[in-house]
């Protein structure tokens, strides 16, 4: 059982609803971004710096810019807060269902990394040669052979465990992780068609990858909404302090 000394007044709230809400917001103003850029040059091809800066910095399948920076953040805040989850559940809950917890944080860490450094494009670098054909571009994106039997590998192991979390959550885990996965795989198959028939600037490939990046966003924000919820039914108390006294008192 946790009391709080009553001396301590400060409250830090955060309400679930708002932060998903907050993270809307930011992915509505990069989509307004990108689709700026997109009009301005696949379609209007109107060629001026200011074009070129938007769709440098705005491009939802660019590196190195806005879009990219803000989903690496978004998925280490869902990293942040399952780890989070897996230290409340070490205190609370001794059963090894939360070793899940910690598993997932770090698949998300992973997840991070690959949003940022693009790992998944040296993968298809080192599959597409072992490849005898890439069905007429269906696999040009070849890293989709080893993510997908990845995540069909984690589906296993995580499956019993899903369905033992509150209705819920486990709703929101299922519908976040489809969405995710057939964004980021369903798409990729059929970008790579596209992308060998007719370019990775063809407004249709641009169009394309502007939905599976607004999926794949709109699904972490999902999440992260289901971890902060699920979060606040465990009544967590978080209580930072250079005084290992104050601690002492408090718990």
């Amino acid at each position: 059982m946790v009391s709080i000394p009553t001396d301590y007044a400060k409250v830090i709230k955060i309400s679930a609803a708002y932060v998903a809400k907050g993270l809307l917001l930011i992915v509505c103003v990069l989509l307004c971004m990108h689709s700026i850029g997109l009009v301005l040059e696949s379609i209007v091809e109107y060629e001026s710096r200011l074009t070129r800066i938007i769709v440098r910095y705005f491009d939802f399948n660019g590196e190195e810019n806005v879009p990219a920076f803000f989903s690496s953040v978004m998925l280490l805040i869902a990293a942040s807060l399952l780890y989070l989850i897996f230290l409340v559940n070490s205190k609370v809950d001794k059963r090894n269902g939360r070793r899940y917890w910690l598993v997932l944080s770090l698949i998300f860490v992973f997840m991070a990394i690959d949003e940022s450094a693009q790992v998944h494009e040296h993968v298809a670098e080192f599959v597409r040669p072992q490849l005898s054909s890439d069905l007429n571009g269906l696999l040009y994106w070849s890293w989709v052979l080893p993510y997908a039997a990845g995540v069909a590998l984690l589906g296993v192991f995580f499956l019993k465990w899903v369905f033992s979390l509150p209705s819920f959550t486990r709703n929101l885990f299922l519908a976040s992780g489809c969405i995710f996965v057939g964004a980021a795989i369903g798409f990729e198959l059929v970008e790579g068609y596209l992308y060998k028939h007719y370019g990775i600037d063809h407004i249709y490939n641009r169009i394309m990858y502007t939905f599976e990046e607004l999926l794949e966003m709109g699904a972490i924000v999902l999440f992260i909404f289901a971890l902060l919820d699920y979060l606040a039914s465990l009544n967590p108390v978080l209580l930072i302090s250079n005084k290992v006294s104050e601690i002492k008192q408090a718990v």
